[in-house]
């Protein structure tokens, strides 16, 4: 497809896969979104490899909006 040169390895590519996973990362915050009424859960994961303590607790933020949302105001959406 013309992506990479020959002999270019993906793997090698540090900023394509940085801006590949910041993109997966926002495309599943979007769906979410209009899923669940908020952003995807362990995008800390999918943007950077690991968990980080910010992201276990926009985690919990999110899951406590979602049972909000589900047992009081637009369960259609769950």
């Amino acid at each position: 497809m013309g992506v990479l040169n020959v002999g270019q390895r993906i793997d090698e590519q540090a900023e394509f896969e940085k801006v590949y996973k910041n993109a997966w990362a926002d495309n599943a915050n979007a769906c979410a979104v209009q899923y669940a009424g908020t952003g995807a859960l362990k995008t800390d994961f999918t943007r950077t490899g690991k968990r980080t303590r910010w992201g276990l607790l926009m985690d919990g933020w999110n899951s406590m909006i979602r049972y909000y949302k589900n047992n009081f105001s637009d369960g259609f959406r769950q």
